[in-house]
């Protein structure tokens, strides 16, 4: 797929996300929004959905700026380590290939500070984009957006959307949308290709 098809799909889909989430209820405290080019949203699910993985092993880049610890990154990536999942590396503040730059980081997960040119709700701690090829399932690339203000489990719940899964409002789970109601429960996140 060329990558001028790529960036039209995700427009498309950006706006429908975009409509979608103003006819949902505002919600306080939101753990995060994601934003994906993927087609198909579950209406009903009884497990976090998952519209997408990954078929090569991503490397995770905290880049500059990104208000993230070396401590937070290690242990965000670990936690999902202990669920099946793997990273190739993880390169603390160190792009040597400005992947960086990058909008779409091909076999990467980006954490940046969120920019001007990003459109967070006020009440959003954090937003990840990630592209999904619909054909194959295969994610290509995410990059998450971070507020300077870092609360406990927002890391994990954004590398979540990084790998995949969608939100799931189940009181106590780590992929609830309402961060005030979100918690450690990881029951469905295991990686069933271990």
């Amino acid at each position: 797929m060329n990558d001028s098809l790529k960036i039209g799909l995700m427009a498309i889909v950006y706006v429908c996300l975009i409509t979608l989430s103003i006819c949902w209820l505002a919600t306080p405290s939101g753990a995060s929004d994601y934003v994906s080019n993927h087609i198909k949203i579950p209406a009903v699910h009884d497990a976090p959905p998952k519209v997408g993985t990954w078929f090569k092993t991503p490397t995770v880049i905290v880049c500059e700026h990104a208000p993230i610890t070396k401590v937070q990154i290690n242990s965000a990536t670990a936690f999902w380590e202990s669920l099946g999942y793997r990273f190739y590396t993880t390169q603390y503040k160190h792009d040597p290939l400005n992947k960086c730059l990058s909008d779409a980081p091909e076999g990467y997960i980006l954490i940046r500070l969120v920019s001007t040119n990003i459109k967070l709700e006020e009440s959003a701690l954090a937003q990840t984009h990630f592209f999904v090829d619909n054909d194959t399932g295969e994610i290509d690339w995410a990059v998450i957006y971070m507020r300077n203000d870092i609360r406990k489990a927002v890391l994990e719940h954004e590398l979540g959307h990084a790998l995949g899964f969608l939100h799931y409002n189940k009181i106590n789970h780590l992929m609830n949308e309402k961060w005030t109601m979100g918690g450690w429960d990881k029951d469905g996140l295991e990686n069933k290709r271990r």
